[in-house]
């Protein structure tokens, strides 16, 4: 049975595989989907707007235009006043997540064997010229 740990990594490193190879088909229909729903609550809001105030279509359109406009400012300023708060909370989340897989690579290493030690060093040296052969080239 596979640690925990390294289930959570297997597991982080297929999805990273998934959505860098798969990032254009998920970008385009997520931005798809958004873009329709969207539009549905623009139409759904003009309707309303005719409804209640007795307008026309153009009125309708020209309202909801600017309530649009009103609502992305204000989601700007929210996300001027939010931003860094979560710049600071990831960068010491992810600064934590650095030095805990640090320790974890120290305490693997410290328990290798010199055999193992010399075939890992080697397998990297390997790995590392066959990239820079593979991307030099």
């Amino acid at each position: 049975m596979m640690p925990l740990n390294n289930r959570k990594i297997l597991i982080h490193f297929i999805v990273i595989i998934i959505v860098v190879t798969m990032y254009d088909v998920m970008l385009h229909s997520l931005l798809t989907i958004v873009h329709l729903a969207f539009e549905w609550f623009e139409l759904a809001l003009e309707h309303l707007i005719e409804h209640l105030f007795h307008t026309d279509r153009k009125q309708g359109q020209i309202i909801v235009f600017y309530l649009l406009c009103f609502m992305a400012l204000g989601g700007c300023y929210l996300l001027w006043r939010v931003l860094p708060v979560f710049y600071h909370w990831l960068k010491n989340r992810l600064l934590a997540i650095g030095r805990e897989y640090q320790l974890y690579l120290a305490s693997y290493w410290e328990q290798l064997s010199s055999a193992q030690k010399i075939k890992c060093v080697t397998s990297f040296t390997v790995s590392v010229s066959f990239i820079a052969l593979f991307a030099f080239s």
